[in-house]
């Protein structure tokens, strides 16, 4: 069954690429409070000041157009040695990620769910135009805001695998790994956009693997059989 606003395209004819036109937006004030600094003890807030930053959290939110990309699909597991590092390899691919820690995560997992998001570049001109305008204030709650919002998405999407996945008797990992997250180096984010073909999500990325628009990630979870959690 497909869900309203999803949709299917196909890599070279062999990977299902589940597409989510279409991602609920919502807003986790806590964390977003928190990435401010806002929610220290040591910290206090006025009234007047909050009721402004939340306006400003919404405006965020009315600006995101949440969209994601997702491959589920096997991967082979090599360990490193005295001369390279350890290899995670998406099977029937010539994609092959060189990794100590992404092996490590992935150990005792049969497959991997990879996973793109992007929260469309309304938000980031808005903070770019905030940013030429001098309202750095704005700016900063706007940007925390939108990386805030834009990782709620992977978990109302990694919610969702999880439901289907049970039903199959496996479990999706709670944590996931990004390039550029300890020895997973950035670069291999080419990899990750090319296998998800986020072109179709208007995501490009940048010679140094920067993904653009910037409120736009990527990530890789693990999947096991229910014995075998995390």
């Amino acid at each position: 069954m497909i869900e309203p606003h999803s949709f299917y395209w196909y890599i070279v004819g062999m990977f299902p690429i589940r597409g989510f036109n279409y991602i609920p937006v919502r807003v986790p004030r806590h964390k977003i409070l928190k990435r401010l600094g806002y929610n220290s003890r040591s910290i206090e807030i006025s009234g007047e000041m909050l009721a402004e930053v939340d306006g400003l959290i919404a405006q965020a939110a009315d600006l995101i157009e949440l969209r994601g990309v997702c491959l589920r699909t096997a991967l082979s597991l090599k360990e490193s040695d005295a001369e390279a590092p350890a290899v995670v390899e998406v099977v029937d691919t010539d994609v092959r990620f060189l990794s100590d820690k992404l092996y490590d995560f992935l150990s005792g997992s049969g497959e991997i769910l990879i996973m793109g998001i992007t929260g469309g570049s309304r938000v980031t001109d808005e903070i770019k135009e905030l940013q030429l305008e001098k309202k750095m204030t704005s700016a900063v709650v706007i940007d925390a805001a939108a990386s805030e919002i834009v990782d709620d998405g992977f978990d109302w999407i990694a919610s969702l695998y999880s439901k289907e996945l049970v039903r199959e008797g496996r479990v999706l990992s709670t944590r996931r790994f990004s390039a550029g997250y300890g020895d997973f180096d950035i670069r291999f984010q080419n990899d990750i956009h090319s296998l998800l073909d986020m072109e179709r999500l208007g995501v490009s990325i940048t010679e140094s693997s920067m993904l653009l628009p910037e409120k736009s990630v990527t990530a890789i979870y693990g999947i096991t059989n229910g014995d075998n959690n995390e």
